[in-house]
């Protein structure tokens, strides 16, 4: 009301004040006159005047306002209903749904992880036939390896914890490709490389080579995100690996894995604490003693002038004197009366399996079943899912139920019953559409309020909010159009352009009112006040009332 009432007032008579007065001076009188009409007052008058007049007409043109109304809100419903099931490309005629659009930045990460245990060497084979796919993509300008660490530290490898992972198992790999004047969308550059690692996976079937594009908004842990909760924790980590045979399953569906950690072998080294105390040698010594043998003793830093920080200089033997177990027990150490004492004479080494971690959440054990999307959206995969798992009962035993697809968080039901909880993308996209939603209601009731109070009548503000739903006429075409999918944006830029029609409606209402106040009938008055704003739908609506009260009160009329 502030924007139509005072605000484009105001701004109108600033910047066009000049304009009109020299129209003024223009015209030999002021007394109203019938002026020439321009070619789209004449269009408009020749289309509407047959709807005022026809009431076949009429009933025509609304009803295909309703079908096109229909037909647009199936655009992204169609997904949901059709025959086919969700699981799948989006239909041809179809408006996909997702919390925000693909970034389409210069740059995209692939990671290798090989299982825990593996050597350095093996994982940069691995990382070095990546390298080689991504030296023949003509989009790709460079590349970086980071072996055994993570890559340059990014808000979104922050919240997958990438600040806390290092290993052997590991290598990320950072890509740099064209500017975006010179190559397609990210995500199908990206798809392309996916798809010319195809042989590298091949080739090495015990690594996972993840892809993960820059998100362009909030990050999560991954686009699919499934929680585990249960009061047996070993059920849970074999029922992730079920899990996510179903995963493997959905369209789209990239970067598989869990946070369970490959069964690794390790030897723990047993110092007998009364036999090196009679040799003469603290178990601190022995410790330190392994520990420079296998990973090296560092010795000094090293500066230089373009390093952001100092280089450690390690002395370490070649990996051919410390591969083996025996040679740990080949070891001798000096002890305080100089004397050489075998390693092996105190202590005892026992071969067993690297611990596997324990995650929580909330105080609540969990388990991660994990996936992201490519070409595809994580709402119709989480759902796909959802229907999948909810009461299933896998080859384990273990029986399922599933939650956390309502608008408000759930907790997990994990004392005597095993659960699966839905995270990342889908929770995300819930959380803001029910946010943005809310606060569009909010908004309309007050709107109408306002309107009744100004108008002291309840049916005329119907009237003027009834061109909002009208908007998805154009709004679902016009994302199909260009390939865009309706997300948080899309529902920003709905409830915005609900305000300018609102205020459009607002602006036409006061000229019909105006028109009759001088003395023009119904018809002549809404067929100029329409004509001013090209408005069809709403001066209809309006007509069509003041007909209806007409005939209930002929004396007031």
């Amino acid at each position: 009301l502030v924007l139509a009432y005072i605000v484009v007032p105001w701004t109108a008579y600033r910047w066009l004040k000049g304009k009109a007065l020299k129209s003024l001076a223009a015209v030999p009188t002021l007394d109203d006159e019938p002026q020439a009409k321009d070619w789209l007052h004449r269009s408009y008058v020749a289309v509407v005047r047959p709807l005022l007049e026809g009431p076949r007409k009429r009933g025509v043109f609304f009803l295909t306002v309703i079908v096109l109304l229909m037909l647009s809100m199936l655009m992204p419903a169609w997904q949901f209903i059709r025959p086919s099931g969700m699981n799948g490309p989006i239909s041809p005629l179809g408006v996909n749904l997702q919390m925000l659009p693909d970034g389409n930045v210069n740059t995209f990460m692939l990671e290798i992880d090989t299982p825990a245990g593996t050597a350095l060497d093996e994982t940069n084979r691995v990382a070095l036939a990546v390298g080689r796919t991504l030296a023949r993509d003509r989009y790709v300008t460079n590349y970086e390896t980071y072996l055994g660490r993570t890559g340059p530290l990014s808000f979104a490898g922050m919240v997958r914890g990438d600040a806390m992972r290092r290993g052997s198992n590991l290598a990320q790999i950072v890509v740099n490709i064209v500017s975006r004047h010179q190559r397609p969308h990210t995500s199908v550059v990206a798809t392309g490389v996916w798809n010319a690692l195809k042989p590298v996976r091949e080739s090495f079937p015990h690594a996972r080579i993840k892809l993960y594009l820059t998100p362009p908004g909030p990050p999560v842990r991954s686009q699919v995100l499934a929680e585990l909760y249960g009061p047996d924790y070993q059920k849970l980590r074999q029922s992730a690996g079920l899990i996510k045979a179903d995963f493997h399953k959905i369209y789209g569906m990239i970067n598989i894995d869990d946070s369970v950690t490959a069964t690794a072998p390790e030897y723990l080294i047993r110092v007998d604490q009364r036999k090196a105390m009679l040799a003469g040698v603290a178990p601190a010594q022995v410790a330190k003693l392994v520990h420079d043998y296998v990973a090296g003793a560092d010795i000094g830093t090293l500066r230089e002038q373009y390093a952001p920080e100092p280089v450690n200089i390690v002395l370490r033997l070649k990996r051919a004197d410390r591969a083996w177990i025996q040679q740990i027990q080949d070891l001798t150490i000096t002890n305080k009366q100089g004397k050489q004492v075998s390693l092996a004479g105190i202590v005892r080494i026992e071969p067993s399996s690297v611990a596997k971690p324990i995650m929580t959440r909330d105080q609540h054990p969990v388990v991660y079943v994990t996936g992201d999307m490519l070409n595809a959206s994580p709402v119709y995969a989480t759902l796909t899912l959802n229907k999948m798992l909810d009461n299933a009962t896998l080859p384990n035993g273990v029986h399922l139920t599933t939650a956390n697809l309502g608008f408000v968080n759930a907790q997990p039901n994990d004392v005597t019953n095993n659960q699966v909880l839905w995270g990342g993308d889908m929770r995300l996209t819930l959380d803001v559409f029910r946010d943005l939603g809310a606060a569009f209601i909010v908004a309309l009731v007050f709107i109408y309020l306002l309107l009744v109070a100004y108008y002291q009548s309840f049916m005329l503000p119907l009237i003027v909010m009834g061109a909002i739903p009208l908007t998805l006429v154009g709004i679902f075409p016009g994302h199909w159009l260009f390939h865009m999918p309706f997300n948080a944006t899309s529902m920003i830029g709905f409830i915005a352009l609900a305000g300018i029609v609102v205020r459009n409606s607002l602006l036409l209402i006061d000229f019909i009112l105006d028109y009759r106040r001088r003395g023009y009938p119904l018809e002549e008055s809404v067929l100029e006040a329409g004509a001013l704003l090209t408005l069809v739908v709403i001066p209809l609506m309006y007509y069509l009332w003041q007909r209806r009260e007409a005939r209930r009160h002929p004396a007031v009329s």
